[in-house]
């Protein structure tokens, strides 16, 4: 709970920043569910909230919704942290329903669920910084093994000039602006906070240290070991700071030929049901997406194709449905939803599908430009939106 805020109002609002599903799983009675993904939608509808109490599964997601909403100009707004911190923080206030229960989800499943592990290797490659992120980014991928077989690698890129190498001994080689002692005691840290990796994580798991400078490192390595998956964690960017900085994962989506899976919060008890593809279903691509067809044939997952297109448009909505059923059909996607949406851009029109239909995770696509002449999509959400996003170039 936040150390500036200790006295509860009788009236709070209790909010649940977790997903529709989670919360039906267990949740206080008193409080009513907002996701994440919606907060800031919803954040002028309470502005006359005179206090607002988050929480989720581990404190996260509801740091980043009190984040989220102090941003609107909502200021009482409490973190309250994990469910059980919650249940324990209300009931002491004392005047709070605070009962744990449980709702049922009236689910129709159209297919058996497929039980079997798919038995090709899935190479992932994990970028670590040694920060939180990098964990959530392992937790999600241990999800990931519960269908799939993995294996992970760990890569920590030293950011050095190019003129930092080894030599064939392994001894650090430079031009001499840069102090070799300074680089090897860079090098001795990242060594052994990769080891206390392997005693968290277990042998399994493969590490490695790399020179350079990290999007064109990672690019390189994951292209050249033959990866399959980037799973990068990502602190995303608002206001300001997004106007003056581009991100790590977002330039990595931009330039990594190999699809990206990036996430901001922790997702360690994720289930995949519901898969969202963003997509421009007029313009023909056929893009083959080799992860795609894993989530469909061993998740229990339904994949809603989502066209968004410009307010007032005139297409032929009959025709563009037709194109995601055909899109559906060639992908072997097994089970298949289709959405038309009308808004202003990309990002708002996910905003107002998740207003209808949750998603555990988004597939979209990306020409592989961006910066200051060129909007990416991909980028944009990659950098707003609190849902794991794989992202992976058109052809």
């Amino acid at each position: 709970m936040d150390s500036n805020s200790n006295v509860i109002d009788k009236d709070a609002l209790i909010i649940d920043v977790r997903s529709k599903a989670e919360f039906a799983s267990g949740h206080v009675q008193c409080a009513i569910n907002i996701p994440l993904e919606l907060i800031e939608i919803k954040a002028d509808e309470l502005k006359s909230q005179k206090q607002i109490i988050v929480y989720c599964r581990s404190g996260n997601r509801s740091e980043h919704a009190r984040r989220l909403l102090n941003e609107k100009g909502l200021r009482n707004v409490i973190n309250a942290g994990s469910l059980q911190e919650a249940h324990d923080i209300l009931v002491n206030a004392g005047t709070f329903d605070a009962e744990i229960v449980t709702e049922e989800i009236e689910e129709i499943v159209t297919y058996k669920k497929n039980t079997d592990k798919d038995t090709a290797l899935l190479k992932i490659l994990i970028p670590t910084d040694f920060s939180v992120q990098a964990d959530f980014s392992y937790l999600l991928v241990k999800r990931l093994e519960e269908h799939l077989t993995v294996e992970t690698h760990f890569v920590h890129i030293i950011d050095v000039p190019d003129t930092v190498g080894l030599d064939g001994h392994g001894n650090i080689t430079t031009c001499g602006d840069i102090d070799k002692n300074y680089v090897q005691n860079q090098v001795n840290l990242a060594e052994l906070k990769l080891k206390q990796l392997k005693v968290q994580y277990g042998e399994a798991i493969h590490t490695h240290l790399r020179f350079g400078k990290l999007t064109e490192t990672i690019n390189t390595f994951a292209q050249d070991m033959h990866f399959d998956l980037v799973v990068m964690g990502t602190k995303g960017s608002w206001g300001l700071k997004e106007k003056l900085t581009t991100t790590k994962s977002q330039l990595l989506v931009r330039k990594s030929d190999i699809p990206v899976l990036t996430l901001m919060c922790d997702r360690s008890d994720l289930v995949i049901n519901d898969v969202l593809y963003i997509h421009d279903f007029t313009d023909g691509d056929n893009t083959d997406v080799p992860i795609m067809h894993k989530f469909s044939e061993f998740f229990h997952t339904t994949f809603h194709l989502l066209h968004i297109e410009a307010l007032n448009s005139t297409h032929n909505k009959e025709a563009i449905t037709n194109n995601m059923k055909l899109y559906a059909e060639k992908h072997n996607l097994k089970k298949s939803a289709y959405h038309i949406v009308q808004a202003s851009d990309v990002e708002q029109g996910v905003k107002e599908f998740l207003k209808t239909q949750d998603a555990d995770l988004v597939f979209i696509g990306t020409h592989g430009k961006g910066g200051k002449f060129h909007k990416s999509h991909a980028e944009t959400l990659v950098k707003h939106l609190f849902k794991p996003i794989i992202t992976f170039h058109f052809n």
